[in-house]
């Protein structure tokens, strides 16, 4: 008889268990909708536009922006980019220490005279290059995303793009949220 009183038991404790894993939300988690005004869902996530943000707490450098005119994508999350010709960066404020999961999209697309495809760039964090002499000049027409692991145990964290002599960085989109 006691084995049918414990299943009732367990079964409570393990949906106690979801319910609290289920309602905890990261403090730090930053997705950003580059060179956009516009918010733009994806899988769930809310890509906020970093040319209306001033409710977020990240900072953008010097830099402009471009649209994609003949809309190569049907995804909104990639008809527009962040165009960086001097080195510049995305700062972030963070709250929580700890291991964080870094994805920084890329969409080369042809807006006006501006080929993001000629891009030449190195992208660094934490002192660290994270991408060095990166171009996307053989792409299939479709997004590239690097994915990092990265340890953040300072109130600030910044990604900073650095484009070659003669050319210039861009980024799509970029994701930073407490792994």
């Amino acid at each position: 008889m006691e084995k049918f009183h414990i299943f009732p038991l367990f079964l409570l404790y393990f949906l106690s268990l979801l319910l609290f894993s289920s309602a905890y939300t990261p403090r730090n988690k930053y997705f950003i909708n580059c060179g956009s005004k516009t918010n733009v869902t994806v899988n769930g996530r809310n890509f906020v536009g970093d040319s209306n943000s001033s409710s977020l707490s990240f900072f953008v450098g010097p830099s402009s922006t471009v649209s994609d005119t003949n809309s190569s994508t049907n995804n909104s999350l990639y008809q527009t980019a962040r165009i960086f010709t001097n080195s510049s960066l995305y700062e972030f404020d963070i709250i929580d220490k700890g291991n964080y999961y870094v994805r920084i999209h890329f969409f080369p697309f042809v807006s006006g005279r501006t080929n993001l495809a000629d891009a030449l760039f190195d992208v660094s964090a934490s002192d660290f290059y994270l991408l060095s002499n990166f171009a996307l000049q053989n792409n299939s027409n479709s997004p590239v995303i690097e994915e990092f692991l990265l340890t953040i145990n300072g109130s600030k964290f910044s990604i900073h793009f650095t484009p070659h002599k003669n050319s210039f960085a861009f980024v799509s989109a970029v994701e930073v949220f407490l792994a």
